[in-house]
């Protein structure tokens, strides 16, 4: 594998990491809404996620899921109805009469679990996920290309994750950030709700 081949990987796979879709906004709003360590467990959902895309890439799994429509519209569907019904609870979250004074004080406390398992869930049932993977590693790779190639590839695009997404959780921990946000906290949890929908619905119609 040639160094302009690395080079376009990691480019590629970096833009359509920070790109806003549901991962992010996911991120974002429990990152907003919660103490870091739970935002960080939610983090290591989606970077776990992503590992077992990159496994089933490596194994080929992706082809047939993404060739199966039957597989592929039960993906779809399910990764719809998960981010709706996130969406649907940010926006019946309930307004908190609270102030920020030096610490921000949290919304309704979430188990480690249920942190880790919204961000694990919300990139693993997300479609365009496989299909967006599968396109890297059909881009770059072909029948000829050894397991090791493979593996450079998944490595690349994992550690990529590995280091975007606790970055953002720290951009949005900031206490100017914080600070800014829970003066307009309504507002916000509202609005990302209706994003999660949004994108829900389109992941539904196959947009």
């Amino acid at each position: 594998m040639t160094f302009d081949t690395l080079i376009f990987v990691s480019i590629i796979s970096f833009l359509g990491m920070i790109s806003p879709g549901p991962d992010f906004f996911l991120v974002l709003k429990n990152s907003l809404s919660y103490n870091r360590k739970m935002a960080l467990l939610t983090c290591l959902g989606v970077i776990i996620a992503i590992l077992v895309h990159m496994s089933y890439c490596i194994a080929g799994i992706a082809v047939l899921i993404t060739t199966t429509p039957l597989l592929y519209n039960a993906l779809r569907y399910a990764g719809a109805t998960y981010l709706i019904w996130l969406g649907v609870k940010a926006l019946l979250a309930q307004k908190l009469n609270t102030t920020y004074i030096g610490k921000p004080q949290f919304m309704q406390p979430i188990s480690e679990k249920s942190a880790f398992m919204q961000g694990f869930l919300c990139n693993l049932l997300n479609p365009k996920a496989t299909l967006f993977f599968l396109a890297i590693f059909t881009q770059v790779l072909n029948a000829e290309s050894s397991t090791l190639d493979k593996l450079i590839v998944a490595f690349i695009i994992w550690i990529e994750g590995v280091f975007w997404w606790p970055f953002v959780v720290f951009i949005f921990q900031r206490q100017s950030v914080q600070r800014r946000y829970f003066k307009i906290q309504f507002i916000i949890d509202k609005l990302l709700g209706i994003i999660l929908i949004t994108l829900g619905i389109k992941v539904a119609l196959g947009f």
